[in-house]
């Protein structure tokens, strides 16, 4: 039987195994939340303390991304009376 990954969230310290928790990868960069209050907080700080220019077109793009997939799907739901 093989052994699933462990990880330590990077905030509160608590150890997890793979399939549970959240972790994010991206190049080089290992991010481990035991829970996404977790990585909500390590959102919210970071958010907080990088500069301005840095993070605000990417929000952007994705906030705008966000934004039109809601639409359709509120489209899509919206009952045709015919």
């Amino acid at each position: 039987m093989a052994r699933a990954a462990k990880y330590t969230c990077l905030v509160c310290g608590r150890t997890f195994y793979e399939g549970q928790g959240v972790v994010i990868r991206r190049g080089g960069l290992e991010l481990a939340f035991h829970s996404s209050r977790c990585a909500a907080k390590f959102l919210r700080l970071l958010v907080e303390r990088s500069e301005q220019g840095c993070l605000e077109d990417s929000a952007r793009r994705v906030a705008r991304e966000l934004e039109e997939a809601l639409k359709r799907r509120q489209e899509e739901r919206r009952k045709v009376i015919a």
